[in-house]
């Protein structure tokens, strides 16, 4: 039975970032989102925004069913259409690219995808509050309560805490989470490139970190360079032109000469695991939820899932259920388990198996990658993976 049969639940969403927006969009309850930052601006820089997501098939359609795809400029967004990975030592290969008909992924800028999803969260009747300060949230079973800076208190059956990775949330209702700090940094950056990408996602493992070359429209690209010990700071202090002949020659001049076309950011990389998402009243969405290595390109589209997951859950609710109780909550936080647990694994065991010196762990990982690379079935797998 659907939740409008069951009766609407008021549900309060703690953060107002891609994620809680999308749930509260998807949701078929009464839903308000705090955020604490302020209002978004009128309109978007020309530049791309810095933050770009790889979208997979599944994420692209939870955006167009929820309405925010089709508010996406299509010029702002570049398929991904084959991937091509190689080993670290200069032969090891493996490629594989999308059934005709649909990429493997799509690359989306965060500012103009948060802009899609807030609108589309609006037209569905959400109300969103930013520069909403808040002292303290307390959930039990029944009832959800948040204390604002203001003294105002308000209370929902449902608290969604989608407030990130340093979540307050998470904190403030003493759900523990284990971070594992890795040895790299990830240096993000636009290039434009003398040969346009054509819808072409690269990733080379090397000794000193994995690099990324992500396709944007026209010929622009996006690089993220998980770089180990010294190296983030090394490459950040590196002027334009010496920048852009540092990447050019770590991916083998593959789109020819490159040029900087935005700032350079650095962003600390870790794991995060939290064993429970859930208590009674609350449960956790997004990075508050779980963190990954970006060599998958996958956190966003677990956060996607979490948001597309909880709703379904809600909306199948029993008459005698309400949203904040812990059977429908755990329901939920069993269901997103095993997707988390084995994107966590997979990455941080690939992270854990490239960052190895030793000579036969090398052959190992360069093997492997040249064993896939001719089991046409195995990219088959590989590619459906990629756009789930």
């Amino acid at each position: 039975m659907s939740a409008s049969a069951a009766g609407r639940g008021r549900i309060l969403v703690m953060g107002g970032g891609a994620v809680g927006l999308a749930f509260a969009a998807a949701c078929a309850d009464e839903v308000r989102v705090l955020e604490a930052g302020p209002a978004r601006p009128g309109t978007d820089p020309e530049g791309f925004d810095i933050r770009v997501f790889a979208l997979s098939g599944g994420t692209r359609d939870f955006l167009d069913g929820i309405g925010a795809w089709g508010r996406m400029p299509p010029s702002r967004i570049a398929p991904v259409t084959r991937m091509e990975v190689f080993g670290d030592d200069g032969a090891s290969r493996l490629a594989f690219a999308a059934p005709p008909g649909r990429p493997l992924a799509w690359i989306a800028e965060g500012n103009r995808m948060t802009r899609a999803i807030e609108e589309a969260a609006r037209g569905r009747g959400v109300a969103i509050e930013t520069d909403c300060r808040w002292k303290s949230v307390a959930a039990r079973a029944g009832r959800a309560q948040v204390e604002l800076e203001d003294g105002t208190t308000l209370e929902a059956d449902l608290l969604v805490g989608a407030d990130g990775a340093q979540s307050r949330v998470r904190a403030e209702l003493a759900l523990a989470a284990h971070a594992k700090r890795y040895p790299e940094t990830a240096v993000v950056a636009h290039f434009r490139c003398e040969k346009p990408p054509a819808g072409v996602a690269r990733q080379w493992f090397r000794r000193d970190g994995i690099l990324a070359w992500l396709p944007l429209p026209g010929d622009r690209m996006s690089i993220v360079w998980s770089a180990r010990e010294g190296l983030a700071d090394e490459l950040a202090a590196l002027d334009p032109e010496a920048l852009a002949r540092r990447v050019r020659d770590a991916g083998g001049a593959a789109l020819g000469d490159l040029s900087l076309d935005s700032a350079v950011a650095r962003f600390p990389l870790r794991l995060v695991r939290v064993p429970r998402i859930a208590v009674p009243g609350a449960v956790l969405v997004g990075d508050a939820a779980h963190g990954v290595h970006p060599l998958a390109g996958q956190g966003v589209n677990l956060g996607f899932q979490d948001a597309a997951g909880l709703a379904r859950t809600l909306a199948a609710r029993s008459p005698l259920e309400r949203p904040g109780d812990y059977a429908l909550l755990r329901r939920h936080e069993r269901l997103r388990h095993a997707d988390v647990a084995a994107m966590q694994f997979v990455t941080d065991r690939l992270e854990w198996l490239f960052g190895i010196d030793a000579p036969i762990a090398a052959l190992a990982r360069n093997a492997g990658l040249r064993a896939v690379e001719g089991l046409p079935w195995a990219k088959r797998l590989l590619a459906a993976q990629a756009m789930r």
